[in-house]
């Protein structure tokens, strides 16, 4: 019987985007940022294994133009997870000003109960 990881590699898939990942050019792509970027934008910290290369554009017919860098960005899993939580994504996109706004005011709200 096969393990999880080996019959998730071998599965046979249309999804575009599952397609393109799994490509040598976007691997390539994926590396190079990683080693110019180094570290995650958000907290600073290491870029890890599996760390995320981000699209800043979020329309899936240009999912696989990688002609521009500049419209990419590393980020380790939380922080993009995360960005994808309060802006959205292709399907629904947030208001994400409020939900910035809200996470800014707890964040002083804890300071304030933690740091008397």
């Amino acid at each position: 019987m096969r393990n999880r990881k080996q019959s998730k590699t071998n599965k046979k898939t249309t999804d575009n985007k599952v397609v393109f990942r799994r490509s040598k050019e976007w691997k390539t792509f994926r590396e190079k940022l990683k080693k110019r970027q180094k570290t995650d934008y958000i907290t600073g910290s290491p870029l890890t294994k599996t760390s995320n290369c981000h699209h800043g554009v979020l329309d899936p017919t240009k999912y696989d133009d990688i002609s521009d860098e500049s419209k990419f960005i590393m980020l380790n899993t939380n922080s993009h997870s995360l960005l994808h939580f309060v802006y959205g994504d292709t399907n629904r996109k947030y208001d994400w000003k409020t939900r910035l706004k809200r996470l800014e005011e707890l964040c002083i709200w804890m300071d304030e109960l933690n740091n008397p």
